[in-house]
């Protein structure tokens, strides 16, 4: 089979090992090796890899540039880092491209246009082969990327209102999708509580569970059945039922999936019968509300003193507690207890709403101050849930205590933090509940009104209304005299009750004065087709409603099932308008002409679309060519498999696997690597641009290592969604039959982290949402000169993705890494508090006095491979160093968080754009021609020196790799000149 790849055996095996056991490397040899052979397109005939003799895991003599994640920072920054790389004919020497999220919008407009134009069009190099220039000029390509810095609304108000629109268009599309829920569970409702009198009366779906109920508290007559046989008798019917049907399942599909559905039979069955024997309990405690909940608790309390027992008389090998039967069935018993309690507690509010609207006459004030408070707690919730939701990257800072310098500022935040999200969290679901509160309401009878009909008048009705709920008077004043004769000592007091005047209102009400008009007018309607008009409240009114709500939300859920995962999410509007600015063809007009070479305001519109050019295009056949030619960088666009259901993720807690496209390969560990053209084909509306969106789809609902769970359902029903649902590479070839089908209300597995590498569709969200910096996949293919650009928002400075790099390099492939970063945080740090300070300048005087000297950006470290072999990492840090030019440092001076704003900011004026754009340009060139020093050595020792300069093993490696001349010390020359002149 050709478009699924197999894991490769190694050309020496050292010994049997499983296929869990074996490194990426060794498992995923036919990768490496293909991509190396598309490498060698772009290398001289003395550079060649040869790939016959090629050996799994050992160390590629290739050199990898990662792009890291920031948004459009990270664009502007990286495009001035890849212009001085351009400047000094470094990219001849690139051989991997990986990027992640904003890195991946220059990234990959730099793929497509090399490989349309077959040169880079971001700058033009110096003549003469000099590399001394300290600025380039603009190039028409970099005009209409910085015309394009605004690419969420580049056009203003009217590219506003239209993403308003496709907002609230996934808005409504989500509203179908969750509407029909809320619709069916209040029609369940109704049917088991017609009628106000019904809430006190204990059921079971409307089964009643007490004596001497109303007959209309049972709209579908069952209830003789129970009254007959039992409850118990009837689960004892249904339990035997499901052992049957686990019996058959077990013979006919123990062989593919084992005996989980035995289980899963088994575990029903005897619900059917605790819930049984729980009905019949319940009708003997005879309470108004929770009589199942306290029946079934009560129960439990024998069966967990039962289990208690058996562990004490069991034998030490039988008393195992991990993820055996009975420590699973009592978590299950806790669940029911859960939902059993959740669903009483809805009648329970409802009989407390009409006793609101009642008055405390007849509500109890207990009754009403818990109404009241839920709905005002889903008024707050829904604007904290607003501002949560626009800074939730802030908000995750808070949480892992990165915004504060102290120890206890950092608890406090993350603890504010947390309390934040939790009540954001409750927004909408508050919000959805009360809606479904309300639309039980009105579908429920006040039928105590029926007794109290004309010709009383309003308020007469009220205190009949009163006297039906208690026998004292509901309504009045007192009115009388206190006396007190100091003298004779005595007291005397004549108190009597004054009625109220009647008055002249003769405003009725009836047992359906609650419900809306248009309800009230759809349920008659409906009345009348049947004949129930004269049948009762519960026929006339809550019977009809049941079926207007059962009909709509099935029609709803019917019409939503057509509904595809990506048609209505953020991700279409996001790739487009990042399609928009970073592909283009420089040398073609929009109408397909040659591009004009004047400057233009309007650039951006000047140039052809990229907007279709697939992924296999980066490695295809040039015209007037019979072999496929890599004219750019192998480029590796990295995204996050978000798989919080999947024990493959969790076992390290991550929530999320390394899944990268590519020109050749799509996949991931925990899915497996396709072909790319394979799933081109699968996947239709998979291409560049697409890849390029899902790499910097931030802002989802489930974000991986990222995600924050108590924002999950609010995030996904809000439609915050730039994630993006592909076919699962595992099944390109149709024969293999996926192990979890997706369901099309796939906004449900969104709320619920139900996301799973086996299943037919996964759900792909920002690289960065598992590893940032865009290295790790080049680890995995051991290069041996790696140079990092780090452009994430780390305003305190910590490195937090090179932590974060560290320790999967460590746990995931053995590799260590010893970066001397201290001496750029140092001095980095010292600027930007300089820059912060505005107000004392004696602060800013001790600032500059006791800072690091040394103008650094760039640190050299090392890769321990392991074997013996031996890498280099060249880390290009967001950083100042106060030697920056002239309108970097005024604008660092106005803004003291630059050079690490927040990524929330994705509407770069054109100064923001070329600040960064400027100081990506001067790190790097300032480090290749040696006018800046670089940090080497180790992490606990670190050191400076030039990268022009000879003498350091590390500086000589990575010039050697960049094709550049290593410089030879001088010192035997030197010393013969001063014995000579001695």
């Amino acid at each position: 089979m050709h478009d699924q790849v197999q894991p490769t055996q190694p050309v020496e095996p050292r010994t049997t090992r499983s296929s869990d056991e074996k490194p990426w490397c060794e498992k995923h040899h036919q990768i490496v090796r293909d991509e190396i052979e598309a490498i060698n397109t772009r290398r001289e005939e003395t550079r060649q890899i040869p790939t016959d003799g090629l050996e799994s895991c050992q160390m590629l003599d290739v050199t990898g540039l990662a792009l890291s994640g920031g948004g459009i920072r990270s664009s502007a920054l990286c495009l001035g880092v890849l212009q001085a790389l351009n400047h000094h004919n470094l990219f001849r020497r690139i051989d991997y491209l990986s990027t992640v999220s904003g890195g991946g919008y220059i990234g990959t407009s730099l793929s497509a246009t090399m490989t349309v134009t077959q040169r880079f069009v971001f700058g033009e190099r110096p003549s003469g082969d000099t590399a001394t220039a300290n600025e380039i000029s603009d190039t028409p390509s970099v005009g209409h990327i910085r015309n394009y810095s605004n690419y969420l609304v580049p056009a203003g108000v009217r590219d506003l209102l239209t993403g308003i629109a496709i907002v609230v268009r996934g808005l409504i599309a989500n509203i179908g999708l969750t509407l029909p829920v809320v619709l069916l569970l209040a029609a369940v409702t109704i049917w088991s509580t017609p009628l106000r009198s019904c809430l006190t009366v204990a059921n079971f779906f409307g089964v009643d569970l007490a004596d001497g109920a109303s007959t209309q508290c049972e709209l579908h007559h069952f209830g003789w059945i129970a009254d007959r046989y039992g409850f118990a008798a009837i689960g004892a019917i249904v339990a035997a039922a499901l052992l049957a049907c686990g019996g058959i399942a077990y013979w006919l599909f123990r062989k593919e999936r084992g005996i989980g559905p035995t289980v899963f039979f088994t575990y029903a069955a005897s619900i059917a019968f605790l819930l049984g024997i729980a009905c019949d309990f319940a009708r003997i405690l005879q309470i108004k509300h929770f009589a199942l909940t306290l029946a079934v608790a009560i129960i439990g309390v024998g069966l967990f003193f039962g289990w208690a027992l058996k562990q004490s008389f069991a034998s030490p090998e039988k008393r195992q507690e991990f993820r055996s039967h009975w420590p699973t069935a009592g978590a299950t018993f806790l669940v029911l207890l859960a939902s059993i309690a959740f669903f009483e507690f809805q009648p329970f509010m409802l009989s407390q709403m009409f006793d609101v609207v009642d008055g405390n006459a007849i509500g109890g004030p207990v009754g009403g101050v818990a109404v009241t408070w839920i709905k005002s707690l889903a008024a707050i919730a829904a604007p904290v849930g607003i501002v949560v939701t626009a800074f939730r990257q802030q908000f995750a800072e808070f949480l892992k205590g990165n915004g504060a310098s102290s120890q206890w500022g950092s608890l406090v935040l993350a603890i504010v933090a947390k309390v934040a999200l939790w009540i954001a969290g409750l927004a909408l679901p508050l919000i959805i509940w009360v809606a479904y509160l309300y639309l039980s309401y009105w579908g429920i009878a006040n039928d105590p009104l029926e007794k109290c009909q004309a010709p009383l008048t309003a308020v007469a009705q009220r205190n009949c209304l009163a006297a039906t709920k208690s026998t004292a008077p509901a309504t009045g004043n007192l009115s009388g005299k206190i006396e007190f004769d100091a003298g004779a000592g005595t007291f005397s007091a004549e108190i009597a009750p004054q009625p109220v005047a009647n008055t002249a209102t003769t405003d009725w009400l009836t047992p359906v004065s609650h419900v809306p008009v248009w309800l009230r007018f759809a349920a008659n309607n409906v009345a009348a087709q049947f004949h129930w008009l004269d049948q009762g409240s519960g026929y006339a009114h809550s019977l009809p409603v049941v079926i207007l709500y059962a009909l709509v939300g099935m029609l709803l859920f019917a019409i939503s099932w057509s509904l595809t995962p990506n048609a209505n999410s953020l991700h279409r509007l996001y790739r487009d308008r990042l399609s928009k600015a970073f592909l283009f063809d420089p040398d073609r007009s929009a109408d397909g002409n040659i591009a004009r070479a004047e400057a233009s305001l309007d650039q951006g519109r000047d140039f052809k679309p990229l907007d279709r050019m697939k992924l296999s295009e980066l490695y295809a056949v040039a015209d007037g060519g019979t072999e496929p030619t890599l004219r750019a960088p192998y480029h590796l666009i990295n995204t996050a498999l978000n798989i919080q259901g999947s024990d493959f993720a969790n076992r390290r807690g991550r929530n999320a696997d390394f899944f990268v496209f590519s020109p050749l390969y799509v996949g991931s560990e925990a899915t497996r690597y396709a072909r790319t053209p394979a799933v081109e084909r699968l996947e239709q509306s998979l291409d560049l641009a697409t890849a390029m969106a899902i790499s910097g789809a931030a802002a989802s609902s489930n974000m991986g290592s990222n995600s924050i769970k108590a924002l999950t359902p609010t995030l996904a029903l809000l439609n915050v969604r730039l994630g993006y649902w592909l076919n699962n590479p595992r099944y390109v070839d149709v024969a293999t039959r996926p192990q979890r089908h997706s369901t099309p209300l796939f906004l449900w597995s969104e709320i619920s982290g139900r996301l799973y590498e086996n299943s037919d569709g996964v759900y792909l969200t920002d690289g960065g949402h598992i590893e940032n910096l865009g290295v790790y996949e080049l680890l995995r293919r051991r290069c041996r000169v790696i140079v990092a650009v780090d452009a994430e928002a780390d305003a305190p400075m910590n490195f937090s993705s090179l932590m974060k790099l560290q320790r999967y390099a460590r746990i995931d492939l053995g590799v260590r890494i010893d970066l001397p970063w201290t001496p750029i945080r140092d001095r980095t740090r010292a600027v930007m508090a300089e820059n912060a300070d505005k107000k004392s300048a004696h602060a800013a005087a001790d600032t500059r006095e006791n800072a690091p000297a040394e103008h650094v950006h760039v640190a050299i470290g090392t890769i321990d491979y392991g074997a013996g072999d031996t890498g280099y990492l060249v880390y290009i840090k967001s950083s100042l160093s106060s030697d920056e030019n002239d309108y970097i440092r005024d604008y660092a001076r106005r803004n003291g968080t630059f050079p690490h704003e927040t990524t929330g900011d994705q509407f770069f004026s054109e100064e923001q754009f070329e600040v960064y754009r400027a100081l990506g340009f001067h790190m790097a060139h300032g480090f290749l021609s040696g006018g800046n020093p670089v940090v080497v050595g180790s992490g606990t020792a670190p050191r400076t020196a030039r990268f022009t300069e000879a003498g350091e093993p590390a500086i000589d490696a990575v010039r050697e790799a960049l094709g550049l001349s290593v410089p030879q010390r001088r010192t035997a020359s030197v010393t013969v000149t001063m014995i000579e002149q001695g």
